[in-house]
């Protein structure tokens, strides 16, 4: 027996949804695992049913119209078989959190993984917050580096970048990369977006890049939000701080699963998207992709 079979079996994450494989969460074919549950309360979040984690008030039980919910030893229990996707539940519950999320096992996510080898370039994991749940991550990346069939695979995380550097410490020989959202150029804005403070997203930065680790830097760009020539400014000024030359990617502001609050500001328009990345250009940033 694999001394790796009782840590595959007990090691469980709590994961929202997953996707088979992606061309959009890293390079090449990845399969990607969204997991729940979030420190930051990010007004533009695109995901904002993973922020919160499901407190069993079981409001939304009664609501499901296809009885795919249940109560049950004072849990929520999810019926997938049952499920078409409404998402009713979601729109009433008062967290806005997903009683949809299941905790699952590493055993699970490496027989899924096994199924597909031989299609994909990695895996990626993404939330919520993935650092949240560490020890499922490190628990999961060792199995893939140790796996014969997955070892060629690579290990992403999408994260906020609030993963303290003795975490990173610690999941860093099974990590290849972490892809990091910079929410904002100015400590304010940061704050105003996020309801959290920048500085340790920046400390994760520099540790990432120091240690090989950081596959890119990433900032939504939300027009007359965190487009402006202070923040842009603001934004470069780190960035280049730590090397001129660490990849940067823009992304656009979309609608589409945002909260109200957020469908007030406008698209990004390529225009916009083109403006920016002349701007960080300009100020010296030499890899700047959209």
């Amino acid at each position: 027996m694999s001394r790796l079979a009782p840590v595959l079996s007990t090691t469980r994450g709590l994961v929202a949804s997953s996707l088979r494989t992606s061309l959009v969460d890293g390079p090449g074919n990845r399969h990607v695992l969204f997991l729940q549950g979030c420190n930051f309360d990010c007004t533009a979040c695109h995901n904002p049913s993973t922020i919160a984690v499901c407190d069993d008030c079981g409001l939304c039980v009664g609501e499901c119209p296809l009885d795919a919910l249940s109560m049950s030893e004072g849990r929520v229990v999810f019926h997938l078989d049952r499920c078409d996707g409404c998402d009713i539940c979601i729109k009433v519950c008062p967290s806005n959190s997903s009683p949809m999320a299941q905790e699952t096992s590493v055993e699970q996510v490496i027989d899924r993984l096994r199924a597909d080898a031989a299609f994909l370039s990695g895996i990626t994991i993404t939330g919520g917050e993935p650092t949240l749940q560490l020890d499922f991550l490190i628990a999961l990346f060792t199995a893939i580096k140790e796996d014969p069939a997955l070892a060629g695979l690579t290990t992403l995380v999408d994260t906020n970048g609030t993963l303290s550097p003795d975490g990173w410490e610690r999941l860093s020989p099974v990590l290849d990369g972490a892809m990091v959202d910079l929410k904002a150029g100015t400590p304010d804005l940061h704050r105003t977006l996020t309801g959290h403070d920048v500085t340790p997203v920046y400390e994760s930065i520099r540790w990432l890049h120091d240690h090989g680790k950081l596959a890119e830097v990433r900032l939504l760009v939300v027009e007359g939000v965190t487009d402006t020539d202070e923040e842009l400014t603001a934004w470069a000024a780190f960035v280049a701080s730590v090397s001129p030359s660490i990849p940067v990617r823009l992304m656009a502001f979309r609608h589409d699963g945002t909260r109200e609050a957020a469908r007030a500001w406008p698209e990004t328009s390529g225009e916009g998207l083109a403006r920016v990345r002349d701007h960080l250009t300009r100020a010296g940033l030499t890899a700047v992709s959209v």
